[in-house]
């Protein structure tokens, strides 16, 4: 059973040089990670992973994540862009509530000729925290001829 998430006051207010998560990707030197500091920024990474994570892969958590990696398989045709909608409104409605989504954009090679990869999906969103009240925010996923995931 998941737990109630409780909307609490932004902790940079009251303690802003004391890190409060871990950002994602982990892009720290000598492959260390790096800390947030920010309550936005640990949103954005708590989303990324979030995205990233493939459903039943958590241990005690199957429903955590998103079914994106598995969709890479399907064929490229207009019906992925409302599976890939689907699920991650639906992982994010559940498991970041804090998160309103405003928009997803899926592109594919066929559409854009340009793009150096298979598929780009831009999520634009909006985060409903104490001190940033409804910012949009956008982050971007790419999929590549090798099958793999890069966020931004």
């Amino acid at each position: 059973m998941p737990y109630q998430i409780v909307n609490i006051n932004d902790i940079n207010q009251q303690q802003p040089n004391q890190a409060i998560g871990i950002n994602f990707p982990f892009n720290g030197r000598a492959g260390l990670m790096s800390a947030t500091y920010t309550t936005m920024d640990q949103l954005i990474s708590n989303f990324k992973n979030l995205l990233l994570t493939y459903k039943g892969e958590r241990f005690y958590h199957y429903n955590f994540g998103t079914n994106l990696p598995a969709l890479l398989f399907e064929p490229n045709t207009l019906h992925i862009k409302e599976q890939v909608s689907e699920t991650i409104t639906d992982a994010v409605s559940y498991w970041l509530p804090q998160i309103n989504i405003v928009d997803i954009e899926t592109t594919t090679a066929e559409e854009d000729p340009t793009l150096n990869c298979q598929i780009k999906i831009t999520i634009s969103f909006e985060a409903s925290l104490s001190t940033n009240a409804n910012n949009l925010n956008t982050i971007t996923i790419f999929v590549d001829n090798t099958n793999t995931l890069t966020v931004q």
